[in-house]
């Protein structure tokens, strides 16, 4: 059963951007690398009780495939993407898909049901980007000169500065810490980053927007002795607006008042 995760909204990064020179990242722990994503909200389809529905996949076809899952179990970045699959199980088959509900939780939490069942070979586990994010990856990866082939699956995009040996990743100050954000939405670093030149335009104006794999980015934030080191705590993932903005709306709203009700006593 997966419970549905209670977010706290966190604020908007704002503030100074300033550069981070192009050092090697210290690294953290595995454990500590998966708290970055605490906060990035994904959408899985369940039952009311939160099991998962599973989508069944084609039976592979001769014997060299027989190892492949029989089912598949989607991890959606962007709620839209999940709200059609329940739409498409509940005219598919009303009977399921009237119970069925989009669940949010952690993608920490979607790494941690991954990592429970990697033992089970019938089922698989898919994270899904949204399709503008892909077209937004290929768009970088072209004007940068790459192979399309080089697609992530899961891309995040970020920001470098500077020229020649200054060259470096840019940072964004909040609380008082310099983060070094990694946009799951091209759109999103895009607003940042023209919000910044407003204020800060010897910085931001020749910023040029990066894309990676989500993936690679874990595991340069992983140590191979898998010591901690807390400078890498700089390192942050920013989801997309829209999966912020569905989170908010399943939030409770406080009670009128702002005052909680005392226990009797």
């Amino acid at each position: 059963m997966i419970s549905p995760t209670k977010f706290a909204m966190t604020a908007a990064l704002v503030g100074a951007m300033a550069m981070l020179p192009a050092t090697r990242a210290w690294a953290l722990t595995e454990s500590q690398a998966m708290e970055r994503l605490n906060g990035v909200p994904v959408f899985t389809i369940t039952d009311a009780q939160g099991t998962p529905l599973l989508g069944t996949l084609p039976k592979p076809q001769g014997q060299g495939n027989a190892n492949q899952p029989e089912q598949l179990m989607l991890f959606f970045l962007n709620p839209a993407d999940a709200e059609t699959t329940l739409g498409q199980i509940r005219q598919r088959t009303p009977d399921v898909g009237g119970r069925a509900r989009v669940t949010v939780i952690s993608m920490n939490d979607a790494y941690k049901a991954i990592e429970q069942n990697k033992n089970n070979k019938k089922v698989g586990f898919q994270i899904v980007p949204s399709q503008a994010s892909l077209d937004s990856a290929k768009q970088v990866l072209t004007a940068n000169g790459r192979p399309n082939d080089r697609l992530p699956t899961v891309p995040v995009f970020f920001a470098v500065g500077g020229q020649g040996n200054n060259q470096g990743m840019l940072t964004l100050e909040q609380g008082g810490k310099q983060l070094v954000p990694f946009f799951f939405e091209r759109s999103d670093l895009q607003t940042t980053l023209d919000r910044a030149r407003q204020g800060q335009p010897q910085v931001a104006q020749n910023a040029k927007i990066q894309v990676t794999s989500l993936f690679q980015v874990l595991d340069a934030m992983v140590s191979k002795d898998n010591k901690p080191n807390p400078d890498a705590e700089r390192f942050t993932f920013i989801p997309g607006r829209s999966a912020v903005e569905f989170v908010a709306r399943q939030q409770p709203n406080p009670p009128a008042g702002g005052t909680p009700a005392q226990p009797r006593r």
